[in-house]
């Protein structure tokens, strides 16, 4: 019995999660990554004639038009339809419904298909003129890793008749960012500044920051503040978070420290990502006890820690090699009716397993099964091969029923059928 439990466990998990098309030549095989090259994006996949599954939970929400359903087989056909209900105003302006749609088909490498989409809304001419409908499509080529497409876009504007600004200025620096193509930022805001005679505000310089700070050059970061304050915008507590974010992340704590004095004498007053911030980056310098003290700190300080204060804390204790913490805290944070997300579920489970707790493994496990997070293939196979090795037989197969009958392996790719 506990031989076939394993094997029916292994059987699960050795099933191919990611989603494939299947053509008459050849196979593509869906993976998490969004890099793609200018050659790939203008491949058009061949008679592709299946569709399987997605890894992710997927949440669109129903429009009065249509109906969501499982029953479409091809991916063409889907886009076909999703084209032809472009037609109806309702639809194009219905943002989350192409923001969901445009992430999934990122995710799964299909570019050709997100450029399918997005192209085709140029025909509707009345709308192109419109920024802000511009700006969407933009911002969808940026979030999907498309800047070249993004680009394009803008650089268009003007023969669609679309007055460029710095609305849409904001958005190709963002997608600029989003493609993390981070070296192309400054030139591109020099570019927006001077050729274009486009004036930056307040986010302009933000997504600016953001991505010196991603190339870890904290001092350019630092000189945009100065920058946007003598040009007359303002900075924010997002835009000191950013940089403090960075300092910290690198163990720079001192300078951390400077400028987050620096933050408060603009009456800026830290928040919950500032100090998840500094959290991580006391872990960083294994200070774990400083760690516990910033916690109380800004409990004091009227701001509630959230479900990265702790997974921080937790974090640091895993790291110290201190399972009996690593409970404590994971204790306090179920006592506070902070909801753990799936990283804390597979940081604690694979440490629990490394210790050979496999008790407090399944009992992870099972919680965050029945909470529907993706607790880590790697992680619910160990705890099973340990509790098989103390015999625990029930627990193992509790853990096989569990795993079988839960949906956070598979999600079937849901499909307009109605359009």
């Amino acid at each position: 019995m506990s031989s076939a439990a394993s094997n029916r466990l292994r059987r699960i998990f050795n099933s191919n999660t990611a989603a494939t098309i299947t053509s008459a030549t050849t196979t593509t095989t869906v993976s998490t990554s969004t890099n793609t090259s200018s050659k790939t994006i203008k491949q058009k996949p061949k008679n592709p004639k299946k569709i399987t599954t997605i890894p992710i939970k997927l949440a669109f929400e129903p429009l009065p038009m249509s109906q969501l359903t499982n029953s479409l087989q091809n991916l063409k056909m889907f886009i076909d339809k999703f084209k032809r209900a472009s037609n109806t105003g309702p639809f194009r302006y219905s943002y989350k419904y192409y923001e969901d749609v445009v992430n999934h088909l990122a995710h799964a490498r299909q570019h050709y298909y997100i450029e399918q989409i997005l192209e085709h809304q140029k025909r509707y001419k009345t709308d192109m003129t419109n920024e802000p409908f511009v700006v969407r499509l933009i911002s969808l080529y940026g979030k999907s890793r498309m800047y070249d497409h993004a680009r394009k876009v803008f650089d268009e504007m003007p023969e669609l008749n679309c007055p460029r600004t710095v609305l849409s200025a904001n958005a190709l620096l963002t997608a600029c960012v989003n493609s993390k193509r981070f070296n192309h930022v400054p030139e591109l805001f020099r570019e927006i500044r001077e050729e274009l005679a486009i004036e930056p505000d307040d986010v302009s310089y933000n997504v600016v920051i953001k991505a010196f700070c991603e190339m870890e050059d904290s001092d350019s970061a630092l000189e945009m503040i100065d920058e946007m304050e003598e040009k007359g915008c303002k900075c924010s507590t997002y835009t000191f978070n950013t940089i403090l974010d960075a300092l910290y992340r690198n163990g720079n704590i001192l300078e951390g420290d400077k400028q987050w004095e620096v933050m408060k004498s603009k009456n800026l007053e830290p928040d919950v990502r500032t100090y998840n911030a500094k959290v991580r980056g006391l872990v960083v310098g294994k200070r774990m006890t400083d760690a516990i003290g910033l916690v109380g700190e800004m409990k004091s300080n009227g701001v509630s820690p959230d479900v990265y204060t702790y997974n921080g804390l937790i974090n640091g204790f895993v790291k110290e090699d201190e399972l009996m913490e690593v409970k404590k805290w994971y204790g306090i944070m179920m006592e506070n009716k902070i909801v753990p997300d799936s990283v804390t579920f597979r940081m604690i489970i694979a440490f629990a397993c490394k210790k050979g707790d496999y008790k407090f493994g399944f009992e992870l496990s099972k919680e965050g099964l029945m909470k529907g997070m993706n607790v880590g293939r790697s992680n619910l196979q160990e705890v099973l091969d340990g509790l098989m090795k103390e015999s625990s037989i029930d627990e193992a197969k509790e853990l096989v029923e569990l795993v079988d009958g839960s949906k956070f392996i598979y999600y079937k790719l849901k499909l307009v059928d109605d359009l």
